[in-house]
């Protein structure tokens, strides 16, 4: 394999509580590390924002654009990476959804995944 074609993933894990702003400042804290680590894709987990759990989703949930994808935005440019940003719980509409945004290593949105559509159609904001 030519040395272009080769890319450095980095899968995150961390421990998530119940502060946004937290866990928050820890996700970017690792997203840090990993591409000071050599990491040119760097990817979140589920729910990395708030504690996992639909049950959670409308407490925790935000508009995308937002925070936490401002934050990612920022993180991603600032460490010049791809950032899969794992998925966070987005409101749009009135309506729920676990949603994965990924970004450039400019910090634009390239590609957004809402998942679970059906097991969320039921909770309201």
């Amino acid at each position: 394999m030519a040395a272009a074609n080769r890319f450095k993933l980095a899968l995150v894990q961390l421990l998530v509580g119940r502060s946004k702003s937290d866990n928050l400042s820890q996700a970017v804290k690792l997203i840090e590390e990993a591409s000071s680590n050599g990491a040119t894709v760097v990817a979140l987990p589920e729910c990395f924002n708030s504690p996992y759990g639909s049950k959670y989703f409308k407490e925790y949930s935000e508009t995308i654009p937002g925070n936490t994808t401002k934050i990612l935005a920022e993180a991603a440019a600032k460490s010049k990476i791809f950032l899969i940003g794992g998925s966070i719980p987005e409101v749009d509409n009135s309506k729920l959804y676990n949603t994965c945004v990924v970004f450039n290593p400019d910090g634009q949105i390239i590609a957004q995944h809402r998942k679970g559509k059906l097991h969320l159609k039921n909770l309201k904001p």
